[in-house]
């Protein structure tokens, strides 16, 4: 299964948590890149078929896959 790069973001209720959310996040198999706490996002890679599990943590708020923008590559 591929990896896929992703963004989390923290429901803010849980920002006073996020050291624990993102934990839960490690342990369904993230691998966290890069953590805005002011903000309440952590990014990073995980594998696809481990997706749903991300989303289903307490305190997670959403999950959203990164998207590549064609128009800004190389012809």
């Amino acid at each position: 299964m591929a990896r896929i790069h992703l963004t989390v973001l923290v429901h803010e209720t849980w920002r006073d948590r996020y050291p624990q959310v993102v934990e839960h996040c490690r342990q369904a198999g993230l691998t966290v890149e890069r953590e805005l706490v002011a903000v309440g996002v952590i990014a990073g890679s995980i594998e696809e078929n481990l997706l749903a599990a991300l989303a289903a943590i307490e305190g997670v708020s959403a999950v959203e896959p990164e998207r590549i923008n064609r128009a800004l590559e190389n012809p």
